[in-house]
This record gives C-alpha cells, sequence and structure tokens, in this order.
C-alpha cells in the first residue's frame, strides 16, 4: 500500500504538449473507448456515439440506436467497453416519486451533470430512491449499430443475497477469455462494490449476476483488465485511489491493493499504457479546482500532471495505440465535461515515448 505522505511529498512533473478539440456539445460526456482498431466511441447523457474523421481535422458524431425493450430513455449512459466483436453499455435509473410534490421539490438527477456538486446531488438520491441498472450489448459486426441485447438488470438479475438493492453501475471491463464482465456499483453506503456478470448466456436468458470484490474504503468508478489483474479507480470520503485486484486461477478475487492515493481529488476513468496509467481527475471534491490528468508509473508515483487552460473536468480517457485519420499514435484522448468535449492532446517528448512504450 502507498503511504499517504509518499503522495504528499511527490513532485511530479508538468506534461506539455498541445491540445485540441475533436468535437462537442456531447451533454453530460462520461467515458470513451477505444476499440483494437482504433475506432471511438463515447458515451453521453443522449447516448452513445460513435466519433468518425470529418473535414478540418473534426469529427462527425453517429450515434448508436437504443433498441432494447424495458430499459427506459431517460437514463444515465456511463460505462462502455468492448470484446472485440461487441459493445457493451451500463445505463443506470433513479426511480423518483411519483408524487408531483417530490417531484417538484428535487429535480431530475438523471440528468444532473456528474461534476462533483452532481455527484453529491445524485448520491443523495440514491440514498432515497430505487437505483436500477442494465447490461447492454451492441454487435460491432452489423450496421447499422444498435444496442439490441440485454444481457442484465440490476439488482433484478443477481445470485441469492449477492447484490443490495441499490445498484448504480458505472464503469465496465470484459475478459474476453472468459467471458465475464466486471461491474462497479458506485451507489453510496453499503451497496459500492464490483460486481460480475456472465456474458456467455443463451439469446433471451437474463445473464446472473454476483457480488465479486469490495474495495476497501472507496466507490469503485472506471474498471481496466490488466495483465491479470483488474484495475479500479474509486473515491472515498477523503481521498481518491487507484488500485488493483488480482484475479485468482478460480476467477474469485484477490487482496486489494493501492497503487495510488490522492487527498480531497476526485478520480474518474483512466487508461493503462506500457509503463504505468493515465488517470482522469475530474477536479478537487469541492468543485472549484480545475481537472487535471495524473501519469502514474507501475510503481505507483504520480510522475507527471497535465494542466493546460483547456482542461477543466476530464472524466474519460483513452491513449491511441496506432495512427487513424483522427489522430496519432501515443494521442491522448480526453472526454471533458465542460461543454461536452472530447480533446486530442499531442504530448511534448519525453511523454510522448513514456505513453507509447
Amino acid at each position: 500500500m502507498i503511504p499517504l505522505y509518499a503522495s504528499l511529498l511527490s513532485q511530479p512533473s508538468p506534461v506539455g504538449g498541445s491540445l485540441r478539440t475533436l468535437c462537442s456539445q456531447l451533454s453530460n460526456v462520461e467515458s470513451l473507448l477505444l476499440t483494437q482498431d482504433q475506432r471511438l466511441f463515447v458515451s453521453a447523457r443522449d447516448g452513445v456515439y460513435e466519433l468518425v474523421a470529418s473535414t478540418g481535422g473534426v469529427c462527425d458524431k453517429r450515434r448508436v440506436e437504443l433498441a432494447v425493450d424495458g430499459v427506459p430513455g431517460p437514463c444515465m449512459k456511463n460505462g462502455i467497453t468492448t470484446d472485440g466483436d461487441h459493445l457493451y453499455l451500463a445505463c443506470a435509473r433513479v426511480d423518483h416519486s411519483d408524487n408531483p410534490l417530490v417531484r417538484t421539490v428535487l429535480s431530475d438527477v438523471n440528468d444532473v451533470e456528474q461534476t462533483a456538486r452532481g455527484l453529491l446531488q445524485l448520491y443523495m438520491a440514491a440514498f432515497t430512491f430505487r437505483v436500477e441498472s442494465w447490461i447492454l450489448r451492441c454487435d460491432l459486426r452489423r450496421t447499422p449499430l444498435a444496442f439490441t441485447d440485454r444481457l442484465a438488470s440490476l439488482p433484478h438479475d443477481v445470485v441469492a443475497g449477492g447484490l443490495p438493492a441499490n445498484v448504480l453501475a458505472n464503469g465496465i471491463a470484459i475478459d474476453s477469455r472468459t467471458g465475464m464482465l466486471y461491474v462497479a456499483n458506485s451507489a453510496p453506503g453499503l451497496a459500492a462494490a464490483i460486481y460480475r456478470v456472465a456474458t456467455d448466456v443463451a439469446a433471451g436468458t437474463a445473464a446472473r449476476a454476483e457480488i465479486w470484490c469490495r474495495p476497501p474504503g472507496c466507490r469503485p468508478n472506471g474498471l481496466k483488465l490488466i495483465d491479470g489483474s483488474l484495475c479500479y479507480t474509486g473515491n472515498g470520503l477523503s481521498s481518491s485511489v487507484l488500485g488493483r485486484v488480482p484475479i485468482n486461477a478460480d476467477g474469485s478475487a484477490g487482496p486489494s491493493e493501492v497503487i495510488e492515493i490522492a487527498p480531497l481529488k476526485l478520480f474518474d476513468d483512466f487508461d493503462a499504457v506500457g509503463q504505468g496509467f493515465v488517470v482522469a481527475e475530474l477536479g478537487d471534491a469541492t468543485g472549484l479546482q480545475a481537472g487535471a490528468l495524473r501519469f502514474v508509473s507501475h510503481g505507483g508515483r504520480t510522475i507527471g500532471m497535465l494542466r493546460h487552460a483547456g482542461l477543466r473536468a476530464p472524466c474519460a480517457v483513452a491513449v491511441a495505440k496506432a495512427d487513424c485519420a483522427l489522430f496519432a499514435a501515443g494521442a491522448v484522448l480526453i472526454a471533458d465535461k465542460h461543454e461536452g468535449r472530447v480533446l486530442a492532446f499531442k504530448p511534448d517528448e519525453p511523454w510522448r515515448e513514456w505513453l507509447r512504450a
């Protein structure tokens, strides 16, 4: 475990480079994903979009339709992941009371922007109302793209005693070797945990979910499978963490390990590179400080920080592994909640080499 004083005393280097906007006006942008063949997807309030190259170095937004019965349209579109052939989406909804008075006093948190203030509203509502989630699947080999399969409804499709009443599905990751999907439940209180859902189920059959791990002291958020471990970001009462949970040979969770800790900050999603991690730091717990990107070594030390006037509230990040029409290998793609933007950051050396290694 990384001692608190080590993080406090570390002096990360500034990360320089150029920043440009690929697209904007994606209301409440939440997650982004790069597939192995460098297709770029992003989730936002109004749906999931594929971003494709257009003229002038910007991009067009092609919406992936949501064609699944039983999933309400006004819901949060959160984590997205892929196993190569399929795109997976975690949706969540807070079921507000039908009482008109309650609806007048409390606005619909399903539309709230998930910044520091918005997250506080969301967690307060989650203590009061029921929270449901759905795991959806889209076949990337078909056109037009659409989410047509509902793999699981949470907490309905769970093993006995496996899940608490509220499930706020957030980050997701899939192990393509086993077909197991890992889901971060960011609901407040005892509900916070990481769950596991089997995806290799017969058509028309709901998958069963089970609790897999409870990372200590935080609500898990972003998830990534890396070298036989499930890495995660999480936010607690006084700090945020980047951690990992080894996956044992029988599929069970090993002991959770903290890689890095940041007092009074809010971590969102992250990506892994050869020499470490790039973490989207949404800002501080007060919501007053602008966000940044944190470059963390495998040894558990923040070695670089990207702060830029054009970077306000980064919530997701992905590092390009190959050149394409929109960006070059080593570019850092960033979802920023400010004006719903997707940005491309071209780092200076030696950071470009650090990301490519």
